[in-house]
Protein backbone atom coordinates (compact mmCIF):
# COMPACT_ATOMS: atom_id res chain seq x y z
CA UNK A 1 0.00 0.00 0.00
CA UNK A 2 1.10 3.57 -0.55
CA UNK A 3 1.45 6.45 1.88
CA UNK A 4 1.94 10.05 0.67
CA UNK A 5 2.19 13.10 2.89
CA UNK A 6 3.21 16.76 2.72
CA UNK A 7 6.73 17.69 3.76
CA UNK A 8 7.90 21.24 4.34
CA UNK A 9 10.61 23.19 6.15
CA UNK A 10 11.52 26.84 6.67
CA UNK A 11 15.16 27.90 6.53
CA UNK A 12 16.25 31.23 7.99
CA UNK A 13 19.19 33.00 9.59
CA UNK A 14 18.01 31.78 13.02
CA UNK A 15 17.35 28.20 11.84
CA UNK A 16 19.52 27.54 8.78
CA UNK A 17 19.38 23.73 9.00
CA UNK A 18 16.40 21.37 8.70
CA UNK A 19 16.43 17.57 8.66
CA UNK A 20 14.04 15.21 6.86
CA UNK A 21 14.28 11.69 8.28
CA UNK A 22 12.80 8.47 7.00
CA UNK A 23 10.02 7.55 9.46
CA UNK A 24 10.12 4.39 11.55
CA UNK A 25 8.27 1.53 9.91
CA UNK A 26 6.84 -1.51 11.73
CA UNK A 27 9.04 -4.58 11.28
CA UNK A 28 6.27 -6.64 9.65
CA UNK A 29 6.21 -4.33 6.61
CA UNK A 30 8.69 -4.46 3.78
CA UNK A 31 9.41 -1.03 2.30
CA UNK A 32 9.57 -1.18 -1.48
CA UNK A 33 10.46 2.46 -1.99
CA UNK A 34 10.66 5.67 -0.05
CA UNK A 35 11.42 9.07 -1.49
CA UNK A 36 11.17 12.75 -0.77
CA UNK A 37 10.22 14.87 -3.77
CA UNK A 38 10.89 18.62 -3.55
CA UNK A 39 8.22 20.41 -5.57
CA UNK A 40 8.84 24.08 -4.71
CA UNK A 41 11.47 26.28 -3.06
CA UNK A 42 10.53 29.92 -2.53
CA UNK A 43 11.66 33.08 -0.78
CA UNK A 44 9.51 34.63 1.91
CA UNK A 45 8.16 38.17 1.44
CA UNK A 46 10.56 39.55 4.07
CA UNK A 47 13.70 38.37 2.20
CA UNK A 48 16.30 41.12 1.73
CA UNK A 49 16.60 42.80 -1.66
CA UNK A 50 19.85 42.05 -3.50
CA UNK A 51 20.79 39.11 -1.26
CA UNK A 52 21.41 35.66 -2.70
CA UNK A 53 19.85 32.79 -0.75
CA UNK A 54 21.47 29.43 -1.47
CA UNK A 55 19.88 26.17 -0.31
CA UNK A 56 22.08 23.08 -0.11
CA UNK A 57 20.91 19.46 0.20
CA UNK A 58 23.06 16.88 1.96
CA UNK A 59 22.35 13.15 1.75
CA UNK A 60 24.16 9.84 1.92
CA UNK A 61 24.54 7.58 -1.11
CA UNK A 62 25.95 4.09 -1.48
CA UNK A 63 28.72 4.03 -4.04
CA UNK A 64 30.56 0.75 -4.59
CA UNK A 65 29.36 -0.50 -1.20
CA UNK A 66 30.59 2.62 0.62
CA UNK A 67 28.40 5.31 2.15
CA UNK A 68 29.37 8.74 0.86
CA UNK A 69 27.94 12.13 1.75
CA UNK A 70 26.81 14.28 -1.17
CA UNK A 71 26.36 18.04 -0.72
CA UNK A 72 24.92 20.03 -3.59
CA UNK A 73 23.13 23.38 -3.98
CA UNK A 74 19.56 22.83 -5.14
CA UNK A 75 18.40 26.48 -5.26
CA UNK A 76 19.82 29.97 -5.67
CA UNK A 77 17.15 32.60 -5.04
CA UNK A 78 17.25 36.41 -5.12
CA UNK A 79 14.55 39.05 -4.63
CA UNK A 80 13.83 40.76 -7.96
CA UNK A 81 15.29 37.88 -10.00
CA UNK A 82 14.17 34.46 -8.82
CA UNK A 83 11.74 34.20 -5.90
CA UNK A 84 10.53 30.69 -6.55
CA UNK A 85 11.71 27.46 -8.19
CA UNK A 86 9.96 24.20 -9.04
CA UNK A 87 12.93 21.81 -9.08
CA UNK A 88 11.13 18.40 -8.84
CA UNK A 89 14.21 16.91 -7.12
CA UNK A 90 13.89 13.37 -5.72
CA UNK A 91 15.79 11.95 -2.75
CA UNK A 92 15.24 8.18 -2.69
CA UNK A 93 15.61 5.94 0.37
CA UNK A 94 17.23 8.14 2.94
CA UNK A 95 17.40 11.19 5.12
CA UNK A 96 18.12 14.65 3.73
CA UNK A 97 19.50 17.74 5.44
CA UNK A 98 18.62 21.13 3.96
CA UNK A 99 20.90 24.03 4.79
CA UNK A 100 20.75 27.75 4.02
CA UNK A 101 24.45 28.19 3.17
CA UNK A 102 24.13 31.82 2.04
CA UNK A 103 21.57 34.52 2.78
CA UNK A 104 19.19 35.16 5.64
CA UNK A 105 15.94 33.83 4.13
CA UNK A 106 13.33 32.90 4.94
CA UNK A 107 13.29 30.15 2.34
CA UNK A 108 10.43 27.65 2.20
CA UNK A 109 11.15 24.14 0.91
CA UNK A 110 8.08 22.00 0.29
CA UNK A 111 7.20 18.75 -1.38
CA UNK A 112 5.88 15.32 -0.62
CA UNK A 113 7.15 12.15 0.98
CA UNK A 114 6.07 8.89 -0.66
CA UNK A 115 6.38 5.43 0.82
CA UNK A 116 5.34 2.17 -0.83
CA UNK A 117 5.26 -0.80 1.47
CA UNK A 118 3.43 -4.03 2.14
CA UNK A 119 3.67 -7.49 3.59
CA UNK A 120 5.09 -9.19 0.51
CA UNK A 121 8.23 -9.29 -1.61
CA UNK A 122 8.76 -7.71 -5.04
CA UNK A 123 8.29 -11.03 -6.85
CA UNK A 124 4.76 -11.35 -5.51
CA UNK A 125 3.87 -7.88 -6.77
CA UNK A 126 4.82 -8.74 -10.34
CA UNK A 127 3.12 -12.14 -10.21
CA UNK A 128 -0.13 -10.50 -9.11
CA UNK A 129 -0.01 -7.63 -11.61
CA UNK A 130 1.22 -9.49 -14.68
CA UNK A 131 -0.20 -12.93 -15.26
CA UNK A 132 -0.17 -14.88 -18.50
CA UNK A 133 -3.84 -15.68 -17.99
CA UNK A 134 -4.99 -12.24 -19.09
CA UNK A 135 -7.15 -12.46 -22.19
CA UNK A 136 -6.26 -10.10 -25.01
CA UNK A 137 -9.54 -10.87 -26.80
CA UNK A 138 -11.20 -8.02 -24.89
CA UNK A 139 -9.14 -5.53 -26.89
CA UNK A 140 -10.92 -4.71 -30.12
CA UNK A 141 -9.86 -2.34 -32.86
CA UNK A 142 -12.50 -0.26 -34.62
CA UNK A 143 -11.32 0.02 -38.20
CA UNK A 144 -14.08 2.53 -38.98
CA UNK A 145 -12.82 5.04 -36.42
CA UNK A 146 -10.20 7.41 -37.74
CA UNK A 147 -7.54 8.92 -35.48
CA UNK A 148 -7.97 12.52 -34.38
CA UNK A 149 -5.46 15.30 -34.79
CA UNK A 150 -5.58 18.47 -32.67
CA UNK A 151 -9.11 17.63 -31.61
CA UNK A 152 -10.37 17.45 -35.19
CA UNK A 153 -11.42 14.31 -37.02
CA UNK A 154 -9.45 13.18 -40.05
CA UNK A 155 -12.57 11.73 -41.72
CA UNK A 156 -13.26 13.16 -45.14
CA UNK A 157 -16.59 14.92 -45.56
Amino acid sequence: FRNVHFAGVTLSEKEPIAQFDVPDIPEEYMVHSHKLIIKQISLGPEAKTGEFNVVQAETNVNEDGEKKTVKIPIAVLKVGETRSLRPNVEFPNGSVTFKLVQGTGPVYVCGKAEMNFGEFNDGQIYEEEYTDEEDDSELEFDEEAAPQTNGKSNKKK
